[in-house]
Order: C-alpha cells, then structure tokens, then sequence
C-alpha cells in the first residue's frame, strides 16, 4: 500500500480519535458547569426570602426590594456560585460612529427630570459665601448623591426652577454613601461609596477626594487592612473595601486627620449549604482607618476594645456614625460586620485620633447613629436598631450610659407606635441635633418627625402618601425612606432631606407640622431613577411616548416627549416592572410586582383589568412569577407571555389573550421549563400567523416555542452545546433563523450568535470585561454592528461578524451606568435605553457616513480609489489580522475579507458591481474607513 497514503490515513483516524476526545471532554466539562450552577442556584440563600411579602421582608430587616436578590441569583459566576461586581473595571475608546454614544454622537438623556431616587448624601456647599456665591445669595448652592446615581449639584436649592447637574470626573454610576468636609480647608471635600445596609446591591469602589470644591476629583487610594481572601469551611471573606459607612474630617491642632469607616456585606445566609456558601466582602478589612496627613497615607485603628475574634481570624468593628463633640472629640458609633454578626450596638470616644475607648453598649443593637450637642460636651442622641426595630435614646455623659426615650408615633396606622421605622431601621435611620438649640432633636424613618423639648413629644413633620390616616395631616409630602437630614450652615431652620424618593427642601421646619409647603420637592433634573424595563411607542409624530417600571417610584410615563429631559407622570405606585406599549392597538401593558401585569389604555394609562390575577394582588408567598417579572407581548395578536407556575406548581408561562374588558389565559408548559425558570422571552415578528416564542432560562437553556398561542404549543430546545449562565435577553435578527442570546452572569461568555437557528452557535464576548450583559441590538442599517447595555454602560462592535468582535463603550452622553433593557422603535430606528440608577436615554442608529469618519487613523492607504474591481493596500505599520469590510450607501455589507497588512502592497479582487462604497478596515481595536468608486 502507498505509505503516503497510509500516513495520511493514520493523521486522519488520529485527528478523528483527538478531535472526539477534545468534543467529549468540553462536552463533560460543559454538562459539569451547568450541573453545578444548578445546584448554587438551587440552593441560593434566597431561596426562601425572595417569595416573601414586604410585610414578611420588612419583619425580618429585609430589603424591601427582592429584585437585588434576583439579580444576586441571575448574575453569580457559576463556577463559584457568587457575583464578582466589584471586579469590573471598564475601558475608554472610541471608534464607533454610527452607533450613539461616541465622541461625535452622545447619547441623549430623557429623564424623568421630576423624580429622585434613593439618597443618602446632601450637604450645602461650604464656599457658597460672600465673593464666591456667584447669585449673591449665601449658602443655596447644595450637592447631593445617589446610590448608584453619581454625585450632583444644585446651584439654588431655594428655587424649585433651578436643575441639578452631575458632578463631572465622578462615575455617573457611584454608590455615594458618606461625604466629609476638611474644617481647615472647605475646598477640600472627600466622598465615600458603597451602600452596605441593601446586602451588596450598591457596592462600592472606595474613597474620592475633591480639593478645588467639587470642579475635580481623585480616588483616595486605602491599602485594606487585615488578610486577603480567606477561605473558611461555610464562608468565603473576599477582600477588599467595598463599603464605606461614614467620613469625618478632625481638626487636631490645625491638622486635618481622616477618618473613614469601612463595613462590609454578606451575599448569602446560613441555609446557602454547598461549598463556600457565604460571600462576604471585606469583613477582614472592615474597621476604623485613620489617615493623619489630608489622605496620602493610612492604617486602621485596631484598639483591644475594636478587636474580636471570629473562626480563628482577627476582625474588627465597623464604624458606622462619626460625631465631633462640643469640645473637639470623636465619637462613633458601629454596625455588625454581616457574616460574624459582631461589634454592632457599641458607642467609642476618642481624643487623639489613636486610642478609642468603648464607652457603652446598646445591648441587642445592631445599626448605631448619633448626634452631638454643640454647645454640651455631654449630650449625645442615639437612634439604634434594635431587634429590627428603630429605637431612640440619650446620654447626658459622653455616652457613658444611654437612656430610652420616647419615639415619634407615626400617624401613618400601618406603623407601629413602638417602631417609626416600620422594621426599617437597618435601611432608613435618622437622628440630628439642632446646631443652635440642642433641645430641638430631628428623627427620620419611614417619615420626619421634630421634637423641641428633647425627645418627650414629637411632631411629624412629613407624610410619604394621602392613606392610612396620613390624609388628615396638613403637612408636606416627602418620599417615603429618610436617610439624610442637612441643616442650612447658618439657618437651622431650613435644610435638606434626602430620602428613597431624591431630594426635598424645608424652608421652615418650625412650621413643617402645621404646613404642606414648609417642604417641597427638588428634583429638577435630578435623575437618579432606577428602572427595570422600559418601551417607547412605535408611532414617530409629535414627540416620543416613552414608559418605564421603576424602583420604589412606580411606572412613570410620558406622552410626546421633547428632546432632552422631560417630566415624567406616575402612573402606577410601588415598584414598576415590565412595559410594553402597542399604540396601534390603543392599550399598553404595566407592572408592579410578580406576576402582576394590568392592561391600562393608551396613551392615557386608564386602568382596564388585571392581566394574570383576578385582583391585581398577586406577590409575597403566593407569588407565581419573580419580584420583577419576565414578559413578553405580542402586539400582533394581542398576547402577553409572562413566568408563571401551574397549578401544580411547576414553572409556567401564562398566555393571556388580552381584549379591551378582560383577558383570557392559558398556562403552557413544558419538561424543559419543569425546573428550569424562564428568564428572557422573545416574540417573533416574522411568524404573524401565530406566536413564535423565544424562552431563555435561568439554567443555560433556549428554547422555541412555536403556536404558543394555542393549547397545543410545539417545544424545541436550541440551546448552544457551550451556553453556561442564566439567560438575560433574546432577539431575532433579520429572519428567525438569526438569533442573538445574552447572558446575566459574571465569569461566562455572555454573548452567543446563530445564523441557522440554532443549529451551530458563536460565542461573541471578544474583548469584552468580565461582566453581565442585560441586552443586545443589532444595527438593521449596519450588518455587523451590535450594541449591548451591561453593568458597566453600553458597549458595541462593528465587526460582530468576525471571530473575537472588538468592543468598546459607547457612553458619551450617559456614561457607565447599569443599562438593563434596549428598545428599538424600527420606524425611524431610535433605541431607548433604559439604566438602573440614571433614567432613560435615546439614541439612533445610523448608517456609514463619510463625514463621521475620520481618516488615516491607521496609517492605511488604499488605491486607486476609482478601480475596475483591483484595489491595493499598504500601511505604514504592520496590521495583522486586518478586517477588512465593503459598505454600499445602504448600509449593506457586500464584501468581506481578512489580510495582514504592512508597507508592502496587498492587492484585494472585489468581484462588486459599479458604484460607491465605503471601506472600513479595523485592527487592534480601531477603524479607519475610506471611500471608493468600482466602474
């Protein structure tokens, strides 16, 4: 026999055996990767808590927003069976121009200009005086920050007119927690991040400091304390600073020392019961940290009496509430460290900076805030956690001793008189001190109270809605959820409460229990607002209709938009949810909780019916679908698809034919969703016929669900041989066999591509960070070109095609905010954007245009630039793996090929008919495009 062929017969059985061996180990390796994703999942530590009420969470001092502990499932790496948030780092190029969100083509931001969202930081800007004031009038210019909205300002607090601005040099995504101001240098201010009483769902990135009175700032490095990453038998301490709880700036003999208290947070819960069951970030490197020179150097402070001992390790005590006496001493108050459940409860004093000693203790307490007398050294008001429930006490001997005193009794009669906070005091607890008078106290929790003779009485001061007995009251609406009260530098009279609804002013709190005007709203422009989903009408005339489900602010909506920010109207109480509008149809669909959908009219939003359940009530135990719900409307047939469960109990989709007075459901289900929760869904909209239903899950799966429609739906699974995560967003491309699937986790590939349904599939992630991915859009006037909304902003590509895209952020204009959904109104090809923490933006898709594109950004020369078909490249540096793409003034892809380039010529055959065409070449992360004409 021909020895050639005999070698060529064995490389080929040996290729064959190698090639086998490779498919059945990745093959192995994958099916052991989802095996054990399903078992983190299945044993979340939210695995009971996520069903419970708000009534059942607030009794347990849970947040009262099960989303994050969805989110906290949905997102984990499934290789450890934990978020990695704190991980993601984001890049900063920009090449992309027909795409919003580049240099040249910012994103624009819509709103709501009218509604706040959750605030812990205000304070009055201390240069706002005399020469500096700039409007002549002292002290109205205020900052405020948002969890997860970035630091703003307010040039006149005063005027309901005046609009916020975001601070600039400051990630419009920063969980500001904490602010100090330096008493020798108010130019100098420093902004702490991380929201630690909301179980990670604000995580922060450390310490920032300002010394030119907000124009720039810097992150303040702080080298953490204690050990790395450490590995216990049920807990996992991850290192880090994550959470900063409070800043406070001493002035010691006119030096000004730092002081920074850092906390940490827990992922999980004791019944998380497989390997490293509880993440926990940064309980090893929580404590008390001192710098003594303006932040350049620091150490944590570890007193004996900050010090215990947990599993064998070293820890400390967090701080949680820094106070200045009377006489220039420091005082603190602490939180329990979540994941060894110690050091809360406890009361420090220090008079150098250096040694603390532990005055007393709040027996049972947990979360500590205080306020200081300034004209008493002794005098001292404590607002404690306490069993849940908020408490309020007083120390007349630098808290040496604390005493009880009687708290505020909310009018409002679903609370309790013996607990203002409602359960809340982990997550809303005020307690200040009038500067002037310190008799005159001010205590916050679900509502504002006021008390002149040291807490014996007190009186409300604001109310969070019109209902349980509140309607009675004549004083002023503020959000409900208090975290902040600033008092006006010269004028304790008036200040500034920030609360889960944004920012208010009182210009009288004297008259704040008798008035509704002592305190009004100021949110103009402050647009910190947290949405889930978000849907713009298709129709193109008189502005845009656009309508999203928020959290803690309801389903806000608004009718012919202008451009730039607009008010919203709410249209729905609560937390919003899912949206969609059919303006052809004359109705919209809106959310609240679970499975909770409501048919309303459009485009004024007058309630119809309940979707899914007969009273709208639908949630807590009883739930059927997840806090916020996955849905899916067919405008075409008027169907709405949303997660459910069968009366048996097994996981479902409701099919609810929807008319103008009532729906008419169906369950459907399947083997494939039996224990496998839908987590994305998809409608087709070339099948018009019937529902042709894209159904991503929580368990790496993607299924197709043809006549969905109707009692007997056809289940297909589709799902690529290597998807690994919990399914974030599914869409079609330009047929239905051309599939684009994402994917919620961290530490997977995020991104998967078919263009033969399903049959084969692509990973796409590229260059892309670790990090989730909520959504994906194609650009139909740019093949190649996909956009995508992650945790970290909007990234896109324009050579999708190619094996490893190369993405970049496009976030000019909105910055690298959590983008959760993306909708495309295909009329005019505008793409609403909608962000967790910084409201909704517009942009448009384009197609190539010659003046948007700079040239020679490579170096590359083609020629001749009127050809028979020939054209010749060369660059004067070498360029391997050099794409290389030909546009018509379409927008159409008609050629495509790969080259490695140099100075040397390399001549490329088009076989294109005549006309003009555009030449995009890209390496190395960057594009060059240039114009031709064939003959």
């Amino acid at each position: 026999m021909n020895k050639k062929l005999i070698v060529s017969s064995i490389l080929v059985f040996t290729v064959a055996v190698i090639s086998l061996f490779v498919f059945n180990k990745e093959e192995k390796g994958i099916a052991e990767a989802r095996a054990l994703h399903r078992q983190f999942l299945e044993n979340s530590p939210f695995k009971e808590t996520i069903k419970l009420s708000r009534a059942e969470r607030k009794a347990l001092s849970l947040p009262p927003n099960a989303y994050n502990e969805r989110m906290w499932e949905l997102t984990m790496n499934p290789a450890t069976g934990i978020p990695t948030p704190y991980k993601v780092k984001s890049i900063a190029t920009d090449i992309l121009k027909s795409a919003p969100g580049s240099s040249s083509r910012a994103w624009e931001e819509r709103g709501p200009s009218n509604v706040g969202g959750r605030t812990r930081v205000t304070f009055y800007d201390p240069n706002d005086i005399g020469a500096n004031n700039g409007d002549g009038t002292d002290y109205n210019r205020v900052f405020a920050g948002g969890v997860g909205g970035g630091l703003w300002v307010n040039n006149d607090i005063t005027d309901v007119n005046s609009v916020w601005a975001i601070i600039p040099g400051l990630a419009a995504n920063l969980n500001v927690s904490a602010y100090a101001i330096d008493p020798n240098d108010s130019m100098t201010f420093y902004i702490g991040t991380g929201e630690q009483y909301t179980a990670g769902a604000a995580v922060g990135n450390g310490l920032y400091k300002t010394i030119d009175g907000g124009s720039s700032w810097v992150e303040v490095p702080i080298t953490p304390a204690g050990p790395g990453n450490l590995n216990a038998p049920s807990n996992l301490f991850t290192a880090g600073i994550f959470f900063i709880t409070d800043v406070i700036v001493w002035d010691n003999n006119g030096s000004s020392e730092v002081f920074v208290g850092v906390g940490s947070t827990i992922y999980a819960s004791p019944n998380f019961n497989i390997s490293n069951p509880n993440n926990i970030l940064g309980a090893q490197n929580a404590g008390l940290y001192r710098s003594p020179d303006d932040g350049t150097s620091w150490s944590r402070i570890e007193n004996t009496s900050m010090e215990y001992i947990f599993g064998g390790q070293s820890f400390y005590v967090a701080p949680n509430d820094f106070e200045i006496s009377a006489t220039n001493q420091l005082y603190m108050g602490t939180i329990s460290v979540p994941g060894t459940n110690f050091g809360g409860g406890r009361l420090y004093q220090s008079t150098d900076g250096v040694n603390w000693n532990l005055q007393s203790t709040i027996t049972g307490g947990d979360r500590i805030e205080i306020a200081a007398s300034s004209t008493n050294q002794n005098l001292f008001y404590i607002a404690a956690q306490v069993a849940g429930e908020g408490n309020l006490y007083k120390s007349v001997d630098a808290l040496l001793t604390t005493t009880a005193i009687n708290e505020p009794n909310d009018a409002d009669s679903s609370i309790p008189p013996t607990d203002f906070t409602r359960g809340q005091a982990f997550y809303d607890l005020v307690i200040e001190v009038d500067p002037t008078n310190d008799q005159i106290i001010y205590a916050g929790g679900i509502d504002s109270f006021r008390s002149i003779n040291g807490g014996a009485s007190w009186n409300q001061i604001s109310k969070w809605v019109n209902a349980f007995g509140l309607e009675n009251l004549n004083i002023s609406f503020v959000h409900a959820d208090i975290h902040a009260l600033t008092f006006h530098p010269t004028d304790p009279n008036q200040g500034v409460i920030g609360s889960d609804g944004g920012i208010s002013w009182a210009n009288s709190f004297v008259a704040a229990d008798l008035s509704t005007t002592a305190i009004s709203t100021r949110n103009n422009g402050y647009n910190v607002t947290q949405f889930y989903y978000g849907s713009i009408a298709s129709n193109i005339g008189g502005g845009d209709d656009l309508v999203g489900g928020s959290q803690d602010n309801g389903t806000l909506a608004v009718q012919d938009a202008s451009a730039g920010m607009n008010n919203f109207i709410t249209e729905l109480g609560g937390d919003g949810g899912h949206v969609e509008i059919d303006d052809a149809g004359g109705y919209a669909v809106i959310t609240s909780q679970y499975n909770n959908h409501r048919y309303v009219s459009y485009p004024n939003y007058n309630f119809s019916y309940c979707i899914a359940t007969t009273n709208c009530g639908d949630g807590g135990s009883n739930a059927d679908g997840d806090f916020i719900n996955v849905a899916e409307l067919d405008s075409n047939l008027d169907y709405l698809y949303s997660n459910s469960k069968s009366f048996s109990g097994n996981n479902a989709i409701d099919a609810c034919q929807l008319f103008a007075n009532a729906a008419a459901c169906n369950t459907i289900t399947n083997f494939l969703i039996t224990s496998n929760r839908p987590t994305a869904m998809k409608v087709s909209p070339y099948t018009l016929s019937s529902t042709t239903l894209l159904v991503g899950t929580e368990l790496s799966a993607l299924l197709v669900v043809t006549n969905a429609n109707t009692t007997n739906p056809q289940w297909t699974a589709i799902t690529g041989p290597n998807f690994l995560g919990s399914v974030s967003d599914v869409e079609f491309g330009t047929s239905e066999q051309e599939i684009y699937v994402t994917m919620h986790n961290y530490g997977v590939q995020n991104i998967w591509y078919t263009a033969n349904g399903g049959t084969t599939w692509s990973e796409k992630e590229g260059n892309l960070p670790d990090l989730p991915v909520k959504a994906i859009l194609a650009n139909p006037l740019l093949p190649g070109e996909v956009i995508i909304g992650t945790e970290a902003g909007v990234y896109a590509t324009s050579d999708f095609n190619s094996v490893s895209p190369s993405w970049q952020p496009l976030i000019n204009g909105m910055t690298n905010v959590k983008v959760v959904d993306l909708d495309l109104r295909t009329a005019d090809n505008t793409i609403l954007a909608t962000t967790h923490g910084r409201g909704m933006f517009t942009g448009t898709f384009d197609t190539l245009s010659i003046s948007e594109f700079d040239t020679n950004d490579l170096g590359i020369k083609i020629y001749p630039t009127v050809s028979n078909g020939v054209i010749a490249i060369t660059s004067n540096q070498n360029l391997a793996k050099t794409s290389i793409q030909i546009f018509n003034l379409s927008g159409q892809r008609v050629f495509e090929t790969e080259k490695n380039l140099s100075s040397n010529e390399t001549r490329v055959q088009l076989n294109i008919s005549s006309g003009f065409y555009l030449v995009t070449l890209t390496a190395n992360g960057r594009s060059q495009t240039e114009k031709i004409i064939i003959e």
